[in-house]
């Protein structure tokens, strides 16, 4: 389990959000509920919005504070793809074929579904829907790009392809060899977006705790009853959606996903002349580099940076030093300059790169391992899932794989080993390997 940090002193995304502090309303608690969710990150509180919403009494508990984790740490693409070079048919193979065109048509409405409800829902992120761009940076990630993209658009789905002289009027970065386009992706302040995605579901009638650590999950006739440091809570039906922060409730559920440390930051605000240079169409972009490749802006006109943190080094520093090197290498006008903003936190990796619905007992449910993609999937499938408690879906028409735990083999080896690859990626991606 990763360790939940609360504070969020020094996270752009806190530092700017035009969306309140969430405030619990106490009057909405009650001894017993139909759902409980454990977990106050995206797919959490997408759970809770929307089962409440279909009329069910839902208690969301959070150890920290609302979006505290991956959710309000992350970099606010909102992408409408798999993670890197995987394809639908990648995800059919894994899933099944009937899974894998389900899940393949979440995954590219997905930025459609999450900017349609942030209008509906007044939730105020900074959304930006200027599109995504998946640009290949060598000649074997160029092959990677061109069959996504031949997987997506033979699947009818609007997508462009550019070639390297549009890829660089859209983006101003340099370097890259051409890539596809997708209109419904863009970007959004992830905290805010976890603020406003509470507040709408305390609206539907969710009781939202925050500071409230689940402890154990026992059974009790139909029901469960959660320990926590605050007292008992009983539920018809639990779902944990903890992601990398996942506690060791269960005998290995923490170890079905690996927890990978990752750091963002921003830059000072890009002058008139420079964003005339960067990024002009204001869309963002991720490529194939496994030491991060990607861009976008913020609100006050920032550039994002980011990275795998590698452990032994001082992070900071070491972070800072990539980062100057790739904005150096993607914008050169941009050469040195001042990163005013850092800040890390984990995401959580499956062995597939896939999320899944694990059947921990009777009744009680987990659903994580968004691999770098939380941002859109963890809401969409946690709709899914919202319908799936309340018995509105089979198991068999969820988009995921509903099933026992699945630890991953040698799980604790690979994460040591996690923390200390971001070298290695480096040295792949210099020598274009990847």
């Amino acid at each position: 389990m990763a360790q939940i940090n609360r504070d969020m002193s020094g996270v752009h995304w806190a530092d700017t959000s035009k969306e309140a502090a969430f405030v619990e309303d106490r009057s909405l608690r009650k001894g017993d509920y139909d759902i409980a969710v454990v977990g106050g990150g995206y797919c959490g509180l997408s759970i809770a919005l929307h089962a409440a919403s279909a009329g069910q009494s839902v208690v969301l508990l959070e150890a920290g504070s609302v979006g505290c984790g991956a959710s309000g740490r992350n970099g606010g693409l909102v992408v409408p793809h798999f993670p890197g070079g995987m394809t639908a048919d990648d995800a059919g193979a894994v899933l099944g074929k009937a899974k894998g065109e389900r899940l393949a048509q979440l995954v590219a409405d997905g930025p459609q579904i999450v900017f349609d409800q942030i209008r509906a829902l007044g939730i105020q992120c900074d959304a930006e829907q200027n599109g995504w761009i998946q640009p290949a940076h060598s000649e074997k990630a160029m092959q990677k790009v061109q069959r996504v993209y031949k997987s997506w658009t033979a699947r009818g789905v609007e997508a462009e392809w550019l070639d390297a002289g549009a890829v660089a009027d859209r983006t101003g970065a340099t370097g890259y060899l051409g890539g596809w386009y997708r209109k419904s992706g863009g970007t959004i302040n992830p905290y805010a977006l976890a603020l406003g995605l509470a507040r709408a579901a305390v609206a539907r009638g969710a009781d939202i705790r925050q500071q409230t650590e689940v402890t154990g999950i026992r059974s009790d006739g139909v029901s469960k009853i959660l320990h926590t440091n605050t007292g008992d809570i009983r539920a018809r039906k639990v779902v944990i959606a903890t992601n990398a922060y996942t506690p060791a409730l269960y005998p290995s559920l923490a170890q079905s996903v690996i927890p990978v440390l990752l750091y963002h930051g921003f830059t000072r605000p890009l002058t008139a002349d420079e964003q005339h240079k960067t990024l002009p169409t204001r869309v963002c972009f991720t490529d194939l580099r496994k030491s991060g490749g990607f861009s976008r802006y913020s609100a006050d006109n920032r550039l994002i940076i980011g990275g795998a943190i590698f452990r032994p080094s001082n992070h900071r520093a070491y972070s800072f030093s990539h980062s100057r090197r790739r904005l150096a290498e993607l914008f050169p006008h941009l050469k040195n300059i001042q990163i005013d903003s850092y800040w890390e936190g984990y995401c959580a990796l499956t062995d597939a790169y896939l999320p899944a619905i694990q059947r921990l007992e009777s009744n009680v449910y987990s659903v994580i391992g968004f691999s770098t993609r939380g941002v859109a999937l963890a809401q969409t499938l946690g709709r899914e899932v919202a319908t799936f408690l309340c018995e509105s879906k089979t198991e068999a028409e969820m988009p995921v794989r509903v099933g026992d735990i699945q630890p991953i083999a040698m799980q604790g080896v690979k994460t040591f080993l996690g923390g200390l690859a971001f070298p290695a990626y480096q040295l792949r991606d210099a020598l274009r390997l990847t």
